[in-house]
C-alpha cells in the first residue's frame, strides 16, 4: 500500500509435506501446507521503516486452516506482495488448504489475501525461470545473502515429531531472505529499504522504527 506518508510490502514463504493418494483411488496425490512465514515492511515517510517478522509451523494432527487463521490475523491490508513462484506454488496450496477450512476461517483469509493482492505482486522467480527457477536459497546465495534450504526431509520430520522450533526459525529466515532479495534487485531504489534491515537485525530485531544509514 502507498499513501503519502507510508509504503508497505510483504514478503510471504511456506512448506509443505507430500501426501500420498489414497489406496482406493479416491484422492490424488497432494500437498498438505505445514508452515508460513511473514515479513511485513512498512516505510513511514516521517518515522523511517517499521519490521516485523513472523512465523508459525504446524505439527502432525493441526489441520492447515490453523495455519490460515494464524495468517489472517497478521497480514496487514494492501501492500506490496513478494512472493517465489506465486503462480505456481504459493496460490494454489494456499487456496487448496482455504477450500478445506472452516467457512468461517477460509473466508477471513481469502478477505485478507484478496486486499493483499490488491496492493500488487512481485514473483521474484519470474525473471529467473518461473517455475523452472532455481531455489530461492541458490539465488541469495549469489548475492551473499543467507537463505536455510529446507529440504523436504527436514519439514517431515518436524511436522511429524512436533519439534517445530527449527523449523519455524527457517520460515522467518526464508522470508526475511525474500525480502533482502527484492531490496537487492530494486537497486539505487531498495539502497534504503537494505540500510534499515541492515540496522534492524543489528539491534536484534527490536519492535519500533529505525532509520536508513544510507
Amino acid at each position: 500500500m502507498t499513501t503519502a506518508t507510508v509504503t508497505t510490502c510483504v514478503s510471504l514463504t511456506l512448506s509443505h509435506v507430500p501426501v500420498p493418494a489414497s489406496a482406493d483411488g479416491a484422492h490424488p496425490e497432494g500437498r498438505h501446507l505445514v508452515g508460513l512465514g511473514i515479513l511485513v515492511a512498512q516505510r513511514n515517510l516521517r518515522r523511517g521503516w517499521r519490521f516485523e517478522l513472523h512465523g508459525h509451523a504446524l505439527s502432525a494432527g493441526t489441520p492447515e486452516e490453523a495455519l490460515l487463521e494464524w495468517a489472517a490475523d497478521r497480514l496487514p491490508g494492501n501492500a506490496t506482495f513478494i512472493g517465489w513462484q506465486v503462480d505456481h506454488g504459493m496460490m494454489p496450496m494456499l487456496l487448496d488448504a482455504a477450500a478445506t477450512a472452516k467457512p468461517e476461517i477460509a473466508q477471513h483469509f481469502l478477505v485478507r489475501l484478496h486486499r493483499l493482492l490488491s496492493g500488487g505482486v512481485v514473483d521474484l522467480a519470474v525473471p529467473r525461470g518461473g517455475a523452472a527457477a532455481p531455489p530461492l536459497a541458490d539465488v541469495a546465495a549469489e548475492m551473499a545473502i543467507s537463505a536455510p534450504r529446507m529440504d523436504l526431509p527436514s519439514i517431515f520430520s518436524a511436522w511429524a515429531t512436533g519439534r517445530c522450533e527449527q523449523h519455524r526459525a527457517d520460515l522467518e529466515a526464508q522470508a526475511l531472505a525474500l525480502w533482502r532479495v527484492f531490496t537487492r534487485d530494486a537497486g539505487l531504489a531498495g539502497l534504503s529499504a537494505e540500510a534499515a534491515t541492515e540496522d534492524w537485525l543489528r539491534r536484534g530485531r527490536t519492535a519500533g522504527f529505525v532509520s536508513a544509514t544510507r
